[in-house]
């Protein structure tokens, strides 16, 4: 079950790797169609974050 989870992590690790750069480059050429708000890259953060912070939780109950 860890192996999993940490493969689990290292997949989350990348795939929010490169969603920040998906953010800087929109960021930083300011499209102007861009539906992009802070409101949604807070919220897209906190899925991310969230999502690290359940796995960290199974990991540590599976340690048990």
């Amino acid at each position: 079950m860890n192996d999993f989870l940490y493969a689990c992590i290292i997949g989350l690790l990348i795939l929010f790797f490169f969603w920040l750069m998906i953010l800087a480059f929109i960021y930083i050429r300011k499209p102007p169609k861009s539906k992009l708000t802070k409101k949604l890259t807070i919220q897209s953060l906190f899925i991310f974050g969230l999502s690290f912070l359940v796995i960290y939780i199974l990991i540590n109950i599976d340690s048990f």
